[in-house]
């Protein structure tokens, strides 16, 4: 039975990949976001500028130009988009399915007919990949550093420190909001700062990969000039706690704007500093987690609708682990359901999308957020081989 859940949950991604790979055949010029990561990656190459007026467009770290670079250079056009997506949403699959592999302490042994690995994949599946399928239509980087982000907390919780360190790196890479988990991760946890500190250089190194190094410098300071004007993007709707509050009439005021931020940026790195000196690995880890994806969705000054997916895996996440409690009520994991599909909003039809846009899915993390703090049960338990048991999610 759990060869048979998983190959369903895998044929549900080969199912949505094909129909979003059909889709770009048909409509080649529907490209989403990519051209802003082709015109890097050329300009790159041909020593012009990445990062033209304006609060928009390219706003990544030069090495990301480096890293797309594969991808542009294939042809025709169309089939590095496929590959694109294929490579972000393939490591997204990836991470649901290790996040299965540790979603109850019944779930270790592999090895046993009984174990519900296979159904806690597909469950993963079904509740966390309906949040993702603006990101894999625009084929946006929030999708590789959703899973990246996954792999980085589950590494830190089993103390693979060098390879957490290589993620959040990577992380940095995908989209410079990352420095956030980075800086939180190297303030709670020391023995994650030799590792995140020796990822420094290599960072340095690739975004200097470049025949002309004066160019690549000036590309450095370039990015700190955009992001700097990047923190109050014009024409974009915001879909965070103030985006919400506007859209229900309530003024957005900077100073109160930016104050709060900071605080709630100060009570993140409190949080996963308490709950690691008191709780200890997997609480620490887990608080980095949550307040993670928390700060770069309801507390992020860019955040689009699609910023959602980097969300989704930890909700459903935190929901199948309610089913698989082999006590308690299961009514969180029916609401953290509910919330997951809610994420869905913006592809379910035009109606829905304007009714919907910029302020339901804060909403609905922000009134998720009383069930994502408590650590699920499988998150705390060591990798040990356990007997499995059925599990009902009635």
């Amino acid at each position: 039975m759990q060869l048979r859940w998983k190959s369903l949950a895998w044929s549900i991604l080969g199912l949505v990949f094909a129909g979003m790979a059909i889709y770009l055949i048909l409509n080649p010029t529907r490209t989403g976001v990519v051209p802003n990561y082709r015109f890097a990656a050329t300009n790159w190459w041909i020593s012009k500028s990445m990062y033209p007026g304006g609060t928009h467009g390219f706003l990544y770290l030069p090495q990301f130009a480096v890293l797309f670079t594969p991808f542009n250079l294939i042809q025709p056009p169309v089939l590095g988009e496929i590959l694109w997506r294929a490579m972000g949403f393939g490591l997204f699959a990836l991470a649901l399915l290790r996040l299965a592999q540790i979603v109850s302490p019944t779930t270790h042994d592999s090895r046993s007919p009984s174990s519900p690995r296979g159904l806690a994949f597909l469950l993963l599946v079904l509740l966390a990949v309906p949040a993702s399928l603006a990101s894999i239509n625009n084929g946006q980087t929030n999708l590789p550093l959703s899973a990246c982000f996954i792999f980085t907390f589950i590494t830190i919780r089993e103390r693979k420190w060098a390879i957490a360190g290589v993620l959040l790196t990577l992380c940095l890479v995908l989209k410079p909001i990352a420095l956030a988990p980075w800086l939180l991760a190297f303030a709670v946890f020391p023995t994650m700062r030799i590792p995140l500190l020796c990822g420094l250089p290599a960072l340095l190194v690739v975004g200097m990969t470049h025949p002309t190094p004066s160019y690549a410098w000036s590309q450095w300071v370039e990015f700190a000039t955009k992001v700097s004007h990047a923190y109050t993007p014009v024409n974009l709707r915001v879909s965070d706690v103030f985006g919400m509050l506007e859209k229900a009439g309530i003024p957005n005021v900077f100073p109160v704007n930016s104050i709060s931020r900071a605080l709630g940026s100060l009570a993140a790195l409190v949080f996963v500093w308490i709950r690691f000196r008191q709780r200890g690995l997997a609480a620490g880890s887990w608080a980095l987690a949550i307040v993670t994806v928390l700060v770069l969705t309801i507390f992020n000054p860019r955040a689009e609708t699609n910023s959602y997916v980097l969300i989704s895996p930890l909700l459903a996440y935190v929901a199948v682990s309610n089913f698989f409690a082999p006590k308690g009520t299961k009514l969180p994991g029916w609401i953290l359901s509910a919330v997951c599909l809610g994420l869905m909003c913006d592809g379910m039809s035009k109606t829905i999308y304007l009714a919907t846009d910029v302020w339901l899915k804060p909403l609905l993390v922000i009134l998720s957020i009383p069930m994502l703090f408590p650590m699920p049960m499988g998150w705390s338990v060591a990798t040990t081989p356990a007997t499995a048991k059925p599990i009902s999610i009635s």
